[in-house]
């Protein structure tokens, strides 16, 4: 792609975990100069997570390689006065510092917005904090998970009379694409008026924001979502059944009246097809436990494309549920997909980002950093530091290339 939409932004990344580098990444691969700045103190938590024990094993977490392609990174303490220094020294040469921390941690690094904006009078600060800047829980740390408790998120997934459900992280994802649509419009708002700002999108809210639908069914009719399972209040039958094979099954919905006698096509029009209980939506909602169970004698002695196949061509919706090893093979995901290599965790196939421009995926530019691989490139190139000086911060642990704590070990 020869022009990005962000080309010309530079980014300081101060993020750690998911809803943050998910967000940064992203504006990478729009052409914006992400630097990713970690400590050798205090390197993001992800890089650990899921981690294989073993030699470099801060490089070998999936989720911080999958969350951090297209930014350049470095290290940097900032709970040493220099470090400090050198960070508001990169603050003049920037367009926007974002961070997921509880507020006080800025605040004790002595970098408020306030303290930025006399840096850098344009520069635009986002902010990600987990419950928001006020309120009772404004300096509580939360992870994906309280996010989604707290939200309604889990309240709402689950099967009937069983416990709530979180959603392996999904709340990471959506403050980190809430965050993204509001810094490209504080940049857009930037880019008209030379003016930077303060945003902040409390994690939590944007959870929150997702769940419109039940909280307007309250508001509006005082009716409290419960948990339904894979269950649809207006659909039967409705929702996952086995499969022929090793832990395998199929997704299907019936939605009129019409469908269902295409599926009872289908299937041959048993006899228990005709039961009065089957015969209107209604009945086949009240009843569905009876009718999964029928339904389901059908689908087991089937593989899941071949049920698949049968009903899409008579009008019914159906879906194999694929693994995880089956979606990279899947042919309407395989253009998503792109071969990355990166030093420690070799060559590995990546999802690219679910956005054309002119017919044109965005795709990934360079692979998640290893721990303060762009130093030179940034202290000296942006920076313009001597050698010298370089070499004295790696002394005094301002920079690094490898955890304290590791390093440690090694000596």
């Amino acid at each position: 792609m020869s022009s990005l939409p962000l080309e010309g932004v530079r980014i300081l990344d101060l993020t750690m975990w998911w809803s943050g580098p998910i967000c940064t990444s992203y504006l990478g691969a729009l052409g914006a100069e992400v630097i990713k700045i970690e400590s050798v103190q205090l390197p993001d938590g992800f890089r650990y997570s899921m981690s294989t024990p073993g030699e470099d094993w801060w490089e070998l977490g999936p989720q911080f390689n999958g969350a951090n392609m297209n930014k350049v990174g470095i290290t940097l303490n900032l709970n040493d006065p220099e470090g400090i220094t050198l960070f508001k020294d990169l603050v003049t040469k920037s367009d926007v510092v974002i961070e997921n921390f509880t507020p006080r941690v800025m605040e004790n690094f002595g970098l408020s917005y306030e303290t930025l904006c006399e840096v850098n009078p344009q520069i635009i600060m986002m902010s990600m904090p987990a419950y928001g800047k006020t309120g009772p829980y404004r300096d509580q740390p939360g992870f994906a998970f309280t996010f989604e408790i707290l939200s309604g998120i889990a309240q709402v997934n689950g099967y009937r009379d069983d416990n709530p459900m979180i959603v392996a992280g999904v709340a990471d994802v959506i403050s980190g694409f809430h965050a993204s649509n509001a810094l490209l419009a504080a940049l857009e708002y930037k880019a008209r008026t030379g003016k930077g700002q303060s945003v902040e999108v409390a994690q939590v809210e944007g959870c929150a924001n997702l769940m419109g639908q039940p909280i307007a069914d309250f508001s509006m009719n005082g009716r409290n979502w419960g948990r339904m399972g894979n269950r649809q209040p207006n659909m039967s039958p409705h929702g996952i059944y086995r499969s022929k094979g090793d832990d395998a099954w199929v997704a299907l919905a019936v939605t009129t009246e019409d469908e269902w006698q295409s599926f009872c096509d289908v299937i041959g029009n048993p006899s228990w097809t005709n039961d009065a209980r089957f015969q209107t939506m209604e009945g086949r909602c009240e009843h569905q436990s009876d009718l999964d169970r029928l339904v389901e004698n059908w689908t087991k002695e089937l593989n899941n494309e071949e049920i698949t196949n049968l009903l899409q061509n008579s009008g019914v919706s159906a879906g194999p549920v694929l693994h995880v090893d089956e979606i990279v093979e899947a042919p309407y995901l395989k253009d998503m997909f792109q071969t990355v290599s990166r030093e420690f965790t070799g060559t590995q196939d990546f999802p690219t980002w679910p956005v054309k421009f002119s017919g044109r995926r965005l795709d990934h530019h360079t692979p998640a950093p290893t721990l303060g691989q762009h130093n030179e490139y940034v202290l000296k190139g942006i920076l313009e530091l001597t050698e010298e000086h370089i070499v004295s911060l790696r002394e005094k642990d301002i920079i690094g290339e490898k955890p304290l704590t590791a390093r440690k070990k090694i000596k």
